[in-house]
């Protein structure tokens, strides 16, 4: 036994020496650079049919589903869920077969046009808005009135120069002619000419003015964007045209613009930009009075006296400003906590003025005691406007209710409660149109201490002109009259009444040439 040991171990051994000194040995692979001849290089690959390839898969799959009895139990389930389905009724649908023949209905309302089917006027839109296609002498009749389509353009600088120099030559330094007597007419022999129609400001009227000579016809006004227009002609020659320019005084919303008492020949003006001022036509040039510092907006303005003016703010203070002084002295009083739209002066008590706003009520105020509210009338809701009478007795106001009230001084003198009064007069009027149209005020007219004027939404558009007692004395209308008077003001001595609408065209009516 012990050889056959001995052998079995030596080989064992010689196994073990002959693995120690066989090592691995790692492979690295070589790279070979095959060179193909250009020949095969030149030859194409032939093309794979997609087509086929792609049929033969479907095939091969279809075969094995069917193999599986994959498409006998999807039949099966389809069968099943139908049967289970209930059956809706079916809706009996009634198709209507309409022409393109039959005559389809349109609103004419919406279209702007008669119930003749002639297209309507829009004596709204501005002048710049029409459309420049149209033929310049196209005339339109509507009920019997005739529209003219006017195309604006710009002046040039000679046109403008000449412009300039036909307006200064109404406001030469000649004697002015004024008139103390005044006209008597009727209401029922004013009319509105087709050349008395004309576009003032470019943008919503907000302010009108006129001058007080009886020579010459001056209008001006002012709109949102701060442009004031001027409109002049001679009262000889009321059916000739008209010399316009529009001047840009300020760089907001204005608010209210008056000729100068002390100098005929210069335009007033106040703004939302915190400015006052002053346009001189005769040099042409602009002169800032005041500005507020705090930056408040000025709403309104009056005259005290020639050099002395009362000017609103819309935080509710009331400016006393002495023009004469350079620069202008100015007084505050803190007279109420809310926006100022108004602001009036007795015309025979210059001491006493009434401002209108968002207070419910119209507060009287005398510059001689500001410590206390003289008088306050309970309008119950917020006012567009409050003016007096030119004969001072009565207080007429138009409020956000649709309501024109009026208030008698006799009836503020003789109250227990100074500081609650009632109004003695208040009829219904629609005053506010909607957010495009500038609200009606009862503005006072001149000429005829006791009457106001206010516009009219009544068909046809019409100037109402009132007395002391909200009672209708005359109505205004014309042919040319086809839009919503919201500002009126008339002439002091002269039968001539001004209407401004919404857009800034104006409408004059004078006597029956």
């Amino acid at each position: 036994m012990m050889p056959v040991a001995l052998r079995s171990r030596s080989l064992r051994d010689q196994n073990e020496s002959e693995d120690t000194l066989l090592l691995p040995v790692t492979k690295r692979r070589v790279q070979t650079k095959v060179e193909i001849p250009e020949e095969d290089e030149m030859k194409e690959e032939p093309m794979r049919n997609i087509e086929e390839i792609r049929r033969k898969n479907l095939e091969d799959n279809k075969a094995f589903l069917e193999g599986l009895l994959m498409t006998k139990i999807r039949d099966d389930f389809k069968s099943l869920t139908h049967s289970l389905q209930p059956e809706g009724k079916k809706r009996d649908y009634k198709y209507i077969t309409v022409s393109e023949n039959a005559p389809v209905r349109r609103s004419r309302r919406l279209a702007h046009m008669n119930v003749d089917g002639n297209k309507l006027p829009s004596p709204d839109v501005s002048d710049s808005e029409i459309n420049a296609n149209e033929d310049e002498n196209t005339d339109m009749m509507v009920k019997r009135q005739k529209v003219t389509k006017r195309i604006v353009s710009q002046l040039t600088p000679e046109e403008q120069e000449a412009l300039n120099a036909k307006i200064k030559s109404f406001f030469e330094d000649k004697q002015p002619i004024i008139e103390s007597t005044k006209s008597t007419f009727n209401f029922s022999d004013l009319d509105v000419a087709d050349e008395n129609v004309f576009k003032l400001t470019p943008d919503r009227l907000i302010s009108m003015d006129m001058h007080s000579r009886s020579d010459v016809l001056a209008v001006i006004g002012c709109d949102r964007k701060g442009t004031v227009g001027l409109a002049v002609k001679p009262t000889s020659d009321l059916h000739g045209p008209w010399s316009k320019i529009n001047y840009d005084f300020h760089k907001a919303y204005a608010t209210c613009c008056r000729f100068d008492q002390s100098n005929p020949n210069c335009i007033n003006s106040t703004s939302y930009d915190s400015t006052f001022l002053t346009c001189d036509i005769m040099k042409n040039q602009f002169i800032e009075m005041f500005k507020d510092t705090n930056n408040h907006g000025l709403t309104a303005f009056d005259y005290h006296s020639p050099q002395i003016c009362l000017v609103s703010e819309d935080n509710g203070d009331i400016l006393v400003v002495d023009l004469r002084a350079v620069p202008a002295s100015v007084e505050r009083f803190d007279v109420t906590k809310k926006r100022i739209r108004s602001l009036h002066i007795n015309p025979k008590k210059k001491d006493e003025f009434c401002i209108s706003g968002t207070d419910n009520c119209v507060k009287v105020w005398d510059l001689r005691n500001m410590s206390t509210m003289k008088y306050c009338l309970q309008t119950n809701s917020s006012c567009y406007g409050a003016y007096y009478n030119q004969c001072g007795s009565h207080v007429f106001v138009a409020t956000r209710d649709d309501s024109v009230m009026s208030f008698s001084l006799d009836a503020m003198q003789s109250a227990d409660d100074p500081l609650n009064i009632a109004p003695t007069k208040k009829i219904h009027h629609r005053n506010y149109v909607n957010r495009f149209v500038t609200p009606f005020t009862a503005q006072p007219y001149s000429l005829i201490e006791s009457h106001f004027f206010i516009g009219s939404n009544t068909h046809p558009r019409q100037i109402t002109v009132l007395d002391e007692n909200c009672e209708t004395v005359a109505s205004l209308s014309s042919e040319n009259l086809n839009s919503l008077p919201t500002i009126n003001i008339g002439h002091p001595t002269l039968p001539i009444i001004v209407g401004g609408n919404s857009s800034g065209r104006v409408h004059v009516f004078t006597g029956q040439a």
